[in-house]
Protein backbone atom coordinates (compact mmCIF):
# COMPACT_ATOMS: atom_id res chain seq x y z
CA UNK A 1 0.00 0.00 0.00
CA UNK A 2 2.68 2.56 1.03
CA UNK A 3 4.46 2.08 -3.18
CA UNK A 4 1.04 2.88 -4.12
CA UNK A 5 0.98 5.84 -2.27
CA UNK A 6 4.39 6.98 -3.27
CA UNK A 7 2.93 6.43 -7.18
CA UNK A 8 -0.30 8.27 -6.55
CA UNK A 9 2.21 11.53 -5.18
CA UNK A 10 3.69 11.74 -8.25
CA UNK A 11 0.99 12.15 -9.98
CA UNK A 12 -0.74 15.04 -7.54
CA UNK A 13 -0.41 18.36 -9.01
CA UNK A 14 1.47 20.67 -6.46
CA UNK A 15 0.77 22.64 -3.73
CA UNK A 16 -0.15 26.22 -3.99
CA UNK A 17 2.57 27.40 -2.48
CA UNK A 18 4.97 24.99 -4.39
CA UNK A 19 3.53 26.04 -7.96
CA UNK A 20 3.91 29.53 -7.06
CA UNK A 21 7.78 29.57 -6.01
CA UNK A 22 8.05 27.21 -9.24
CA UNK A 23 6.40 30.29 -11.26
CA UNK A 24 8.27 32.66 -9.43
CA UNK A 25 11.65 31.04 -10.28
CA UNK A 26 10.67 30.91 -13.87
CA UNK A 27 9.56 34.48 -13.88
CA UNK A 28 12.81 35.47 -12.29
CA UNK A 29 15.00 33.01 -14.94
CA UNK A 30 13.04 34.53 -18.24
CA UNK A 31 13.50 38.18 -16.63
CA UNK A 32 17.36 37.87 -16.21
CA UNK A 33 16.94 36.29 -19.93
CA UNK A 34 15.23 39.32 -21.60
CA UNK A 35 17.53 42.10 -19.44
CA UNK A 36 20.60 40.06 -21.00
CA UNK A 37 18.68 40.30 -24.58
CA UNK A 38 18.21 43.86 -24.29
CA UNK A 39 22.02 44.69 -23.02
CA UNK A 40 22.82 42.92 -26.10
CA UNK A 41 20.43 45.09 -28.60
CA UNK A 42 21.56 47.90 -27.17
CA UNK A 43 25.42 47.35 -27.74
CA UNK A 44 24.44 46.78 -31.23
CA UNK A 45 22.60 49.81 -31.43
CA UNK A 46 25.59 52.01 -30.60
CA UNK A 47 27.59 49.54 -32.73
CA UNK A 48 26.03 50.54 -35.47
CA UNK A 49 25.09 53.98 -34.69
CA UNK A 50 28.83 54.60 -35.04
CA UNK A 51 29.18 53.06 -38.06
CA UNK A 52 26.51 55.15 -39.86
CA UNK A 53 28.24 58.46 -38.03
CA UNK A 54 31.67 57.53 -39.10
CA UNK A 55 30.34 55.99 -42.71
CA UNK A 56 28.92 59.62 -43.21
CA UNK A 57 32.08 61.07 -41.97
CA UNK A 58 33.78 59.33 -44.40
CA UNK A 59 31.45 59.63 -47.26
CA UNK A 60 30.99 63.63 -46.71
CA UNK A 61 34.78 63.69 -46.73
CA UNK A 62 35.53 61.93 -49.75
CA UNK A 63 32.56 64.13 -51.86
CA UNK A 64 34.96 67.10 -50.92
Amino acid sequence: MRAWETIRAWFQPPAAPVAAARQLEDAKRGLLAAQSSREYADGMCKYYESKIKRLNSYLKEAGE
